[in-house]
């Protein structure tokens, strides 16, 4: 008897897990589907959880706001970086411009960010949220590539390696949010070229 009631409790247990995961599959996807049709402005926390059928309280247990389920929907569709080590430090550069283009050129970045940074701007753990999920991650895999660039003599040693990366990113969000432009793989090109011709050098000491 007590094995069967043991059982019933993992039973229990797991069937809890199981809904929780489909509950959270369900309010990220619906929280996109509602960003890509309405738009950051419209979207509430009252209409994704009624889209997804679940109650409110359901997301606030995960999402203490709208910026942070927005956030935590964007990043899961969010391209990687790869940072593979190919032997080829030209192309290995030339793949993560790429991979930056398609992360700040996505569609979803595009519809949610400039709101978000207005959020973010009174908010620091929200800042700290974005900063550590969305870019930290990102920009150490970027940088593993340019440093193995800096130590095979592509780039010299004192190349400032964050800034070439903050000029990358720069370069493409202006074109993303500004003209809703895409880099295609010339302007990628140029770009990585533009930077091993004349790389950003750090201070002197």
């Amino acid at each position: 008897m007590g094995q069967k009631r043991n059982l019933q409790q993992v039973s229990d247990r797991f069937g809890t897990h199981t809904r929780d995961l489909d509950a959270r599959e369900r309010i990220l996807s619906m929280t996109l589907r509602m960003l890509a049709r309405d738009g950051y402005s419209k979207l509430t926390i009252g209409g994704v959880a009624t889209e997804a059928r679940v109650g409110k309280a359901t997301i606030y247990r995960s999402w203490p706001n709208k910026p942070a389920l927005v956030l935590d929907a964007v990043r899961e569709e969010l391209p990687a970086i790869p940072n593979e080590d190919t032997g080829d430090s030209k192309a290995e550069l030339i793949a993560v411009a790429h991979a930056l283009a398609d992360l700040y050129c996505s569609q979803k970045i595009r519809l949610a960010l400039p709101a978000l940074l207005t959020d973010v701007a009174d908010d620091s753990g929200l800042r700290r949220f974005l900063t550590e999920n969305l870019i930290e991650g990102r920009k150490a895999s970027s940088h593993q590539v340019l440093s193995r660039a800096v130590e095979r003599g592509l780039l010299p040693q004192d190349t400032d390696i964050s800034l070439v990366l903050d000029c990358w990113a720069g370069a493409i969000l202006f074109r993303s949010l500004f003209f809703e432009e895409n880099l295609d793989d010339d302007t990628v090109r140029r770009m990585v070229e533009a930077t091993l011709a004349s790389p950003p050098r750090l201070p002197t000491p």
